[in-house]
This record gives structure tokens, sequence and C-alpha cells, in this order.
């Protein structure tokens, strides 16, 4: 993000692969104490979850955050290099930060350093906006089964003349909590269901060709060179090297 008018430089980027429920964390550097808290800081209040799955940058595979899932008993995956798709949902993120955050700058007339107090907003932004591939339904509705409340909602009523402050009891009698969870069930099955078939649709639109390799077998990698000077990229061959692992992307 660059300098602010603080200590941060750096926004880490913490998304929910199912709901599209995220957090923005300012920090003042890319370390493996500020993604080691992160991820506890998440754990602290939604519990960990089965996977984590990040790039292979030096804050996330150490030593430090391997001890951490291990201690959480989560798995860690790591993106191979030169396939960002893998981790495309927290790329697209990223884009949606950044485009936001020009626009709020912009509107609000404020210093590009001020990007850190802009950052509550974007994320509640995000978390707060109704998604095609969610069933148009917000983030915030899916990962928590909370309502998306509505800026339009009256909050103060009127009694006896006097500005009363709309309240509701959050304590829910049992048959209002089981059918709070039989909808929030449903509503995961809805969201799966629909990235399934936006998977299905993608496989077919696609012009790829299915992999012909097993494990144990020996590949060649090829790889792009952008060091040669020539008008077109060429492409050069490595290895060979032995397959250990496969993977469904």
């Amino acid at each position: 993000m660059g300098e602010s008018a603080g200590a941060s430089k750096y926004v880490l980027v913490l998304k929910d692969g199912l709901s599209h429920n995220c957090e923005l964390i300012a920090c003042d550097s890319a370390s493996s104490i500020v993604a080691a808290t992160a991820l506890v800081d998440w754990w602290k209040r939604f519990g960990a979850p089965s996977v984590l799955i990040s790039d292979q940058g030096s804050h996330f595979k150490n030593a430090v955050v391997q001890q951490v899932c291990k201690k959480l008993q989560l798995r860690q995956e790591l993106v191979v290099a030169y396939s960002p798709w893998i981790n495309g949902t927290v790329e697209r993120v990223n884009r949606d930060i950044l485009q936001v955050m020009r626009v709020l700058l912009m509107e609000l007339k404020l210093d590009t350093h001020e990007w850190v107090y802009l950052l509550p907003l974007v994320q509640g932004n995000l978390n707060h906006t109704p998604v095609a591939s969610l069933g148009n339904r917000s983030p915030v509705e899916t990962f928590t089964g909370l309502r998306r409340p509505s800026p339009f909602e009256p909050v103060i009523i009127e009694m006896n003349g006097k500005p009363v402050v709309l309240t509701e009891d959050i304590a829910l009698p049992g048959d209002r909590m089981e059918r709070l969870r039989s909808d929030l069930m449903a509503m995961h099955r809805e969201v799966v269901d629909l990235r399934e078939k936006r998977r299905l649709q993608n496989m077919q639109l696609s012009k790829g060709s299915p992999c012909n390799f097993a494990v144990g077998d020996f590949v060649l990698w090829s790889i792009l060179d952008q060091r040669l000077t020539v008008d077109k990229l060429l492409a050069r061959w490595v290895g060979p090297f032995e397959v250990v692992e496969t993977r469904p992307h």
C-alpha cells in the first residue's frame, strides 16, 4: 500500500474461501510474527480453519507459521509459483481493495498517506455488499448467519413522545436457534452448489487438456525466460523433475 500517516506500510488480507468474508489488517512489515499473530487472532474469534492457503512469501513460509498451524491443527498449503489462479479469490480482493481505496481517497479529498484510516470502511464495504456468487447474500451474512444490516433501517423510534433506541433481545429460544442453524446450513449448500456450477462452466470454457502424468513420473517444466531480448518470450524446458504429489488444480 505504501507509506501511511503512521508506521503501517502493508495490508494483510485474511479471507474465508466459502463466504468471502475478509479481514484487512494494517501492519508495518510483512513478517512471520505479523502473519502468525493475525492467524491466532482469527482463531480466537472464529475457530481454526480447516486449511490455510497462501503464496510462498517468506512471511508465510517459515517455521513460526508452521508451528502455529501445527498447534491449531490446521493444514497449510502453499500455492506453487506461476499459478496465481489457485489463490485467485484473494488476488481479486486485493484488486478490489486498491480500487475502493483510490475512490475513497479522491472522494474524501484525503492525502494518499491517510489510507490506513479508511481500511475499516473498505472492509465493511466488502463484507456487507451482496455478492452474486453467494446467492445475492453478503459475506458477513453467509459467514455468521446474521442478517445483513441495512443503512435505511430505522434504529430510533418514538415512544410516548421520546426517542427510544430500537433493540432486540439476542437470546433466542431453542426452536428459533434450530431454525437459524438449518437456514445457515441451507445457505452454505446453496453457495457450494453455485461455486461448483461456476467451476464446471469454467472447465467447459477452458481450452486446456487434462494432465497425462501420475505420481512417480518424470516431467520437464516449461518456464518463460524474460531475460531474452527477442520480440517474443520463448519458453525453455528445465528438469527432469519427479512427480511426488498431484492436486486438483
